[in-house]
C-alpha cells in the first residue's frame, strides 16, 4: 500500500506547487492594447476557369462536339506556352434537360458540361487566355482569381509591424500615466474576426481584400479583355497584455 501512495503524493504536491506558481492575471496591473500590420502585394499568380457546353437532340451528337470544342479550346491553350500539368479539369457532366408542362415531364436536349481550370504565373497571360479559349469555342468564364505564391511570408511580415504597432502604442500609453512596462502576459490568435474566449484580452485575426475592386472581362470580339490585378492587402490585428511595473 505505501508503495501505491506515496507516488501519488507526490503528483498531488507537485501539483499544488504548478498552480501556486502561476500568477493571476486578473489580480495583476496591465494594459491591454491593438496593433495593426498591414502588407500589401501584387498578385504573381493567375487562375481561369473556363467552360464548354453543348446541347443535341442526340446525346453522342452532344458529347462529340463538346469533345472536338474543347480539343480546340485545349490546343489555343497549349499554343500559348501553358504546360499540360497547369490545365486541369475538374467537372464533366451530362444531363437531359427537363420542363413541366400542364403536369407532364417534357424532356429536352441533352447537355454536356466540361470545365477546365488554367494557372499560369504570368498574370499577364490570363487576358490572352480567356480570348483565345473563347475564339476557339469556350462557351463561358466561370470565374478569374489572382493569388499571391508567397503569401505566408507577407503574413509574417504584416503579424511583425502589428505586433511593433502594439508595443509602441502600450509604450506611450504607460509613459503618459508614470508608468513602465512589464512582459507580455497573453497573446492569443482569432481568425476571421470571431471573439476569442479571452474576448479582450488577447487576439490575432487575419483579412484579406482586394483594392480597386474585382477584376473583370469585357466583350472578346475586340480581342484581349482588359484586366487589372490591383494589389493584395494582407491585412494583420494583434491585441496584446502587457504587465505594468
Amino acid at each position: 500500500m505505501k508503495t501505491i501512495f506515496k507516488p501519488m503524493l507526490a503528483v498531488a504536491f507537485a501539483l499544488t506547487l504548478f498552480s501556486c506558481s502561476q500568477p493571476d492575471i486578473h489580480k495583476m496591473r496591465t494594459i491591454t492594447v491593438s496593433g495593426t500590420g498591414k502588407v500589401y502585394v501584387t498578385p504573381d499568380k493567375a487562375t481561369v476557369n473556363l467552360a464548354v457546353i453543348t446541347r443535341n437532340d442526340d446525346i453522342n451528337a452532344a458529347q462529340e462536339e463538346n469533345a472536338a470544342t474543347m480539343t480546340s479550346v485545349l490546343a489555343s491553350v497549349s499554343a500559348l506556352g501553358i504546360a499540360n500539368e497547369d490545365i486541369q479539369t475538374y467537372d464533366y457532366g451530362i444531363e437531359q434537360e427537363t420542363r413541366w408542362k400542364d403536369g407532364d415531364v417534357i424532356y429536352g436536349k441533352y447537355k454536356v458540361t466540361n470545365r477546365i481550370k488554367v494557372s499560369v504565373a504570368d498574370v499577364e497571360k490570363a487576358s490572352e487566355i480567356i480570348s483565345a479559349a473563347v475564339k476557339s469555342g469556350a462557351t463561358g468564364v466561370d470565374s478569374l482569381s489572382f493569388s499571391y505564391e508567397d503569401e505566408a511570408k507577407a503574413v509574417k511580415r504584416a503579424r511583425e509591424l502589428a505586433i511593433e504597432n502594439a508595443k509602441a502604442i502600450a509604450e506611450e500609453s504607460v509613459a503618459t500615466a508614470g508608468t513602465r512596462l512589464g512582459k507580455v502576459l497573453v497573446m492569443e490568435e482569432r481568425q476571421g474576426g470571431r471573439p476569442s474566449y479571452m474576448s479582450q484580452i488577447a487576439s490575432n485575426s487575419l483579412a484579406q481584400s482586394w483594392e480597386g475592386g474585382v477584376p473583370v472581362y469585357s466583350d472578346m470580339a475586340g480581342g484581349a479583355p482588359p484586366l487589372s490585378t490591383g494589389k493584395k492587402e494582407i491585412s494583420v490585428i494583434v491585441d496584446m497584455m502587457f504587465e505594468l511595473k
